[in-house]
């Protein structure tokens, strides 16, 4: 049978439409428990890792996919209204043997095949009832200008740590509400001395609440970094269409902040406990595992992480995020894990991160 050239022409674009609607089809999530999820590319698949050493192997993290590895250095102050950060106990040879252990972990995880996220956070020893870094803010104005100088002291320390061992991206601070919606020139003078001296990403944790959306100095860093542990059920045991269904509430106004500033949404931290609320209140920290009266759920962690990854995690703004927290240890002790913490090492919600993050290499 012969043909024409333009019937043949019509031939070839119905088939390549028909395939290009096929493939379309194939990526997209089927049902709520599904494992596949659609493909992304150029997303943080972050992990914040404690216990590593210079015997660390790095196969767990490998694994699951992981490809960003956050380090976490501590300041420390006395109460939310003291004047002073502190970070070296006053011992400089200390100082330069926790720099060098900070640099030599960097490279050991560039080597193999890590790029290298620090990220400082404020301990604070005595909080007070109620209280925690999200309400620090120094008493008076002369403890003001000292916290000013003991802070800016702390983050620099840091930075010629990232500077000096090329590390990929690097925090200003960690969920300060106060401090960066009462006295944003502070943040901009630091933002502008970080620049000049470092020339990797720059971003910010705020808090998920009120704080992120108050910031008024998105424009000068590189991501909008979010701390996200937002309320998602108001029930135990939650499905994943319910999870999701809470996801659904926030994703307008991260949509829209990420707009407005033309910059990417990154999660600077998410996590789950591994207990039957983990989704009402995600942020809560449990001092004492064996006190709590807090029922263990592997199922709601799993259910958690399948929600993030099929409502949040393919959205175009959204650049990634960092888990926390994952530990050395586990893989150390080969341990089963039936406790509530944060880790999914050992439990369902590992898988899931796996897969999720399988189909978001670059």
């Amino acid at each position: 049978m012969s043909c024409s050239k333009n019937t043949t022409y019509k031939i070839s674009l119905t088939l390549f439409s028909i395939a290009i609607i096929w493939l379309f089809s194939s990526c997209q999530t089927t049902n709520e428990n599904s494992s596949y999820y659609p493909i992304q590319v150029k997303k943080h698949r972050g992990a914040h890792v404690f216990g590593l050493d210079s015997t660390t192997s790095f196969e767990f993290l490998h694994r699951n996919n992981i490809d960003w590895v956050t380090i976490v250095p501590w300041g420390y102050q006395e109460n939310c209204n003291s004047a002073e950060v502190g970070h070296n106990r006053g011992d400089s040879i200390q100082l330069l043997k926790t720099n060098k252990m900070y640099h030599d972990q960097i490279k050991q995880l560039q080597k193999a095949g890590f790029k290298v996220f620090i990220k400082p956070h404020i301990w604070i020893l005595n909080p007070g009832a109620g209280k925690w870094r999200s309400d620090i803010m120094p008493s008076s104005e002369k403890e003001w200008k000292k916290w000013r100088v003991t802070y800016r002291e702390f983050i620099l320390r840091y930075l010629e740590v990232a500077i000096e061992a090329d590390a990929e991206m690097f925090c200003i601070g960690t969920e300060l509400t106060r401090l960066t919606m009462e006295e944003s020139d502070f943040w901009n003078e630091l933002i502008e001395e970080v620049r000049l001296r470092y020339s990797g990403k720059i971003t910010y944790a705020a808090n998920w609440y009120k704080e992120y959306e108050a910031v008024s100095f998105w424009d000068k860093l590189d991501y909008i970094g979010v701390q996200a542990y937002f309320p998602l059920v108001n029930k135990k045991l939650p499905s994943v269409s319910e999870i999701s269904k809470g996801w659904n509430k926030y994703k307008p106004s991260l949509e829209a902040k990420s707009e407005k500033y033309n910059k990417p949404i990154l999660f600077t931290e998410i996590g789950y406990k591994s207990c039957e609320d983990s989704a009402i209140h995600p942020w809560e920290w449990i001092e004492d595992h064996n006190g709590t009266e807090k029922k263990h759920s592997a199922i709601t962690q799993e259910n958690c992480y399948k929600s993030f990854f099929n409502t949040i995690w393919p959205e175009p703004w959204f650049a990634g995020a960092h888990l926390w927290q994952w530990n050395t240890y586990y893989v150390d002790r080969n341990m089963e894990n039936t406790n509530i913490d944060f880790t999914p090492q050992g439990k369902p919600a590992e898988n899931v991160i796996g897969i999720g993050f399988a189909r978001t290499k670059n």
